[in-house]
């Protein structure tokens, strides 16, 4: 018995398996300005872009900071 997950052998394949043609390999979206749209969402991208926390960290590292007491 086949390991759970695998195909049959070939000789237990139904028919749609065994003769129906692969696919095409064609999207079925429309590509014709990916050029343009690819070419406009990394135009305004910086190298490194700022993360979330790092305004948070230079100002717990700036000169004089005092940390809120907790009550």
């Amino acid at each position: 018995m086949p390991e759970r997950g695998q195909s049959p052998p070939p000789e237990r394949s139904t028919g749609k398996q065994m003769h129906t043609p692969p696919g095409t390999g064609k999207g079925t979206d429309d590509a014709s300005n990916k050029e343009d749209l690819n070419k406009a969402s990394i135009e305004h991208l910086t190298s490194n872009p700022r993360g979330p926390l790092e305004d948070e960290v230079e100002k717990k590292f700036e000169k004089g900071f005092k940390p809120e007491k907790k009550s």
